[in-house]
């Protein structure tokens, strides 16, 4: 019963959602929710765009879905996980179109500083386990920079 619309810029993808019948429109998605009402939306997933964005910008895409999301709201930003060594400091660079890579941390104190509540992080994606390296406690914590989580979520709700 929910009713989902996607906004971007990539006409490659647009035209790939436009083949399975989802909504999806051609647009900056700061300037269609500054175009929103306010407490209008139930729901808004940000997935691996705020990596692209300058902080300041970053603040506004923030401030604009804590706007226009209905009390009970949710939020959800995903992105590249840093604390990964090999996404922080070689995957995420084969995108030349990313910024910087934004700590879990970063992302959650900007949703909460910026009025959202109850924020968790979730991490994602990790490498398959037969990635990982066993035999010690060193190998065990290594595992967890080189293999783990290669993104995560920040979801933060509107009171």
């Amino acid at each position: 019963g929910l009713v989902g619309r996607g906004i971007d810029t990539n006409r490659v993808l647009l035209e790939q959602c436009q083949q399975r019948g989802l909504s999806v429109a051609e647009g900056d998605c700061l300037a269609y929710l500054q175009d929103q009402p306010d407490a209008s939306l139930g729901a808004v997933t940000v997935i691996h765009l705020i990596e692209h964005l300058a902080f300041p910008r970053l603040i506004g895409l923030v401030d604009e879905i804590v706007r226009v999301l209905k009390p009970g709201g949710m939020a959800i930003f995903e992105t590249p996980n840093p604390f990964n060594l090999l996404v922080g400091s070689h995957n995420f660079y084969l995108d030349p179109t990313h910024r910087n890579p934004l700590p879990s941390a970063v992302v959650q104190f900007l949703a909460e500083a910026r009025g959202l509540c109850r924020v968790t992080v979730k991490n994602l994606h990790p490498y398959p386990s037969t990635m990982r390296l066993h035999g010690s406690e060193v190998a065990e914590r290594l595992s967890d920079h080189l293999y783990g989580p290669q993104d995560y979520a920040v979801i933060g709700w509107k009171v």
